[in-house]
């Protein structure tokens, strides 16, 4: 019986494969079946299944010329990352001048002059991702790819697929016409926030800064609270990978009362200052007695005290917006104020339990620790 359930399920197989290769149906999952081992083969892999995915999905759109002009630029950014070479500047002013091409193109159709919707953004942070991947994996040449390598490339064109899909879901159905995107294979439902990292930190309780964000609010009023949410999970994490010892517990703890000020007194208040005042002084010195300087003077330390700073500027501004939408400019402001101020204090804490014989993994937050790197997510060029 077993025998002869493996051989349906093998028939099975090689019929939707057949469905595939001959009638030009795509799947994504299908077309993972084949993937490459090492990391030299996994450009020319990706292009073909992208190209593959956007030919079948432009076949399912409304024929206008916005879809169109989309579906060209689309094409014309993805092949950045193959025409040159990667972490060149070229790359950076070709992906400068073909991502606005792209904006463009989006905000025709979208009616959001600024490409801001949700759907916008989960194409954009796609898009990121899959060239993120290509870059990593033409560094690494002849390389095999190993089982994480594997996961996250994996990850990456199920992220790129995904958003691409539904923002031209969303767009064509304005327009009055539904498409049927189930043959790609992929979860389109727009209330799961598909990866497999955000279930790895609710099951396991790993914070992971990107997936985190993945699900930044779109109203100004929601921010406060994701930020803190946000803000507490990774200091909590944080903490249990540090020393047991007082010094490190009060620098927690002072960190959590310095940011509370944000959320207890109205910005831009004589309170708001006085309570930052008496607050920052009592982090300073908790930061003097971790580091041993006498007056917090290395360079980690003010790194750390710019990141609060950078942070509380954020949250003070976004509040004052009430409940209007957020931008797409705010919201790259309020990612980069979490990612600066997540990499100051982890920064600071990593050299300081070394310094104190303890080294301690950071990689889960996903965040570049890196002394020399001026900033973002781990493998990013410094845009977010």
């Amino acid at each position: 019986m077993a025998k002869f359930s493996l051989a349906i399920y093998l028939m099975l197989l090689i019929a939707l494969s057949t469905v595939y290769e001959t009638q030009g149906t795509f799947s994504l999952p299908l077309y993972l079946k084949n993937f490459p081992k090492v990391g030299q083969d996994f450009e020319s892999f990706a292009y073909k299944g992208m190209m593959d995915f956007m030919g079948d999905l432009e076949g399912k759109c409304p024929q206008t010329t916005e879809f169109k002009d989309f579906f060209l630029k689309l094409k014309d950014y993805m092949a950045c990352y193959s025409s040159t070479s990667p972490g060149s500047k070229d790359l950076q002013v070709e992906l400068s001048i073909k991502s606005e091409k792209l904006f463009r193109a989006m905000s025709a159709f979208s009616g959001t002059k600024g490409g801001t919707s949700e759907d916008s953004w989960k194409l954009v942070d796609g898009l990121l991702s899959m060239g993120k991947s290509l870059v990593e994996m033409k560094k690494s040449g002849s390389k095999e790819i190993t089982f994480e390598q594997r996961k996250e490339l994996i990850q990456s064109m199920v992220n790129w697929t995904r958003g691409i899909g539904l923002f031209i879901k969303k767009v064509s159905e304005n327009k009055g016409q539904s498409i049927d995107l189930s043959s790609f294979g992929i979860d389109y439902d727009t209330n799961v926030s598909s990866p497999s990292g955000r279930a790895l930190y609710e099951t396991q309780g790993t914070f992971s800064l990107p997936h985190y964000l993945k699900d930044i609010p779109k109203m100004s009023k929601d921010i406060e609270p994701f930020a803190y949410k946000g803000m507490s999970a990774f200091l909590e994490a944080l903490e249990r990978k540090c020393p047991a010892t007082e010094e490190f517990k009060n620098l927690f703890v002072k960190v959590a009362d310095y940011m509370a000020c944000f959320k207890s007194a109205s910005s831009g208040t004589k309170d708001i200052k006085v309570e930052m005042s008496v607050k920052s002084e009592k982090l300073f010195r908790a930061i003097s007695v971790l580091d041993g300087t006498n007056g917090g003077t290395s360079m980690d330390s003010w790194r750390m005290i710019e990141g609060m700073l950078s942070m509380g500027k954020v949250m003070s501004e976004i509040k004052k917006n009430g409940s209007e939408e957020i931008t797409f400019e705010e919201r790259k402001e309020v990612i980069g104020g979490m990612v600066k101020w997540a990499r100051a204090i982890g920064l600071l804490v990593k050299t300081v339990s070394e310094k104190k014989g303890q080294s301690i993994d950071l990689a889960s937050f996903g965040v570049d620790y890196s002394p020399h790197v001026a900033s973002p997510f781990k493998g990013a060029s410094g845009e977010l």
